[in-house]
């Protein structure tokens, strides 16, 4: 059993059947490539464009978080600080009445502290 030759194909083209087929389409690829080689190259620098686009939006968003926590911040303990403003330099609001409590001094009923002896 002898493999017989089909006329007019060599062994080659036998062998590689789809030769033709891939060079055909490797070839097109390649022209493709080449007609659209410009809209290519203005695709990958919008896509560029875009990318550094967000991440400034993403930057920016950061921000105002950042922004926001401070204003919250602010808002809680503004009235601490106006409490302490207020009590350190005895301040009033217009139609509020300043009423100071004082330490009593020590009355005679108290215990006091021994003096030290004096020395000479």
């Amino acid at each position: 059993m002898e493999r017989t030759r089909q006329a007019g194909r060599s062994p080659f083209a036998l062998h590689f059947r789809g030769l033709r087929t891939l060079t055909l389409v490797l070839a097109g690829i390649l022209i493709w490539f080449v007609f659209s080689y410009r809209g290519i190259l203005q695709y990958l620098g919008a896509r560029g464009r875009r990318n550094a686009q967000r991440d400034n939006v993403e930057s920016v968003k950061e921000e105002i978080g950042e922004l926001e926590k401070q204003k919250q911040s602010l808002e809680l303990g503004m009235f601490e600080n106006e409490k302490s403003v207020r009590e350190a330099y005895r301040l009033v609001r217009p139609g509020e009445n300043l009423i100071v409590i004082s330490e009593e001094e020590q009355t005679s009923g108290t215990k006091q502290p021994a003096e030290p002896p004096k020395s000479h």
